[in-house]
């Protein structure tokens, strides 16, 4: 199914437009809230988890988000967001999915800027399996949920007034304020530079939304990216009892800031802003290739 980005009704106003925004965006922290209130009493922190971020938090964020567009903002059919998901297209971005964040993880390995943090204790199988599945949770259901909103109704939501292309970098910028929340400290460094890394990562899903006009696969990207760098499965630690909590535990060799990615983490650094770029610049090539690329100006769509 091909999705339509022509605008079928009447742009919405400036006010509007800001309106709808905040609102979809209080929508989604809403049902994250009213989840974790749900599931707290649940003593097994993986079964909880796994009810909470993907039984709950995934359906009920994605059904809130179709169910206010369709009834309150009514400027863009919901359903036009998803687009139709194929076996062999999946299959392709699965596998793009997992390249990225591996010749990420091969660049500070292979260039000794990140070496092997051996554990101090030893995991368990049954501790190795809640690790997993704890973190596979977490990841798919931020990929999802946030590629819905950002890359689904929040440019739907900005389309309606603004060309496609103003529409990804204002949604991207939102991508990158609303990941300072993330941060443990707030200097002005690692505030520009998670809103930088957070502006071009954004760009990178929104160009595999517009090249593929199906959400779930900038959600696939998104989702096994967090994969390998949200969690406890391939992350960085700073003493052994850390390494002892992490499935793959990496070390730092190297303290400069296009490296260490500040207080944010390495997903903010110059390796994956490169993968960002890199995967940007194919994207809109093939976008050019395909006669595409006029679709994606300043103009209103």
């Amino acid at each position: 199914m091909k999705l339509n980005l022509t605008k079928p009704h009447p742009s919405l106003s400036p006010a509007k437009t800001i309106v709808f925004t905040l609102a979809c965006i209080l929508i989604f922290i809403l049902v994250a809230v009213i989840c974790s209130l749900l599931t707290f009493w649940i003593p097994s922190n993986v079964v909880k988890v796994v009810i909470r971020e993907l039984l709950l938090r995934v359906p009920l964020t994605i059904w809130s988000l179709h169910y206010f567009a369709g009834k309150v903002i009514r400027v863009y059919n919901p359903a036009a967001i998803y687009g139709k998901l194929t076996i062999l297209k999946t299959l392709k971005w699965i596998v793009i999915s997992f390249i990225l964040p591996v010749l990420v993880w091969l660049f500070y390995y292979l260039f000794h800027f990140a070496v092997p943090f051996v554990h101090s204790m030893s995991l368990s199988t049954a501790d190795e399996l809640t690790i997993l599945i704890k973190w596979v949770s977490i990841s798919i259901a931020a990929g999802l949920t946030e590629e819905v909103l950002f890359r689904g109704h929040l440019f739907m939501i900005i389309n309606s007034s603004y060309s496609k292309t103003r529409a990804i970098l204002i949604t991207s910028l939102i991508f990158g304020l609303v990941h300072i929340a993330m941060l443990s400290s707030f200097g002005i460094t690692d505030i520009v530079i998670v809103v930088i890394g957070g502006i071009i990562s954004g760009i990178m899903f929104s160009c595999i939304y517009q090249y593929t006009k199906v959400i779930w696969y900038a959600a696939i990207v998104h989702s096994v990216w967090d994969i390998f760098f949200i969690g406890k499965i391939t992350a960085l630690a700073s003493s052994g009892a850390e390494a002892s909590k992490i499935l793959i535990a990496f070390k730092l060799t190297t303290k400069s800031l296009l490296f260490t990615g500040g207080n944010f983490g390495i997903e903010a650094s110059l390796p994956c802003l490169t993968i960002y770029l890199l995967v940007t610049l194919v994207l809109l090539g093939c976008f050019a290739y395909r006669g595409r690329f006029n679709n994606l100006n300043f103009n209103r769509a």
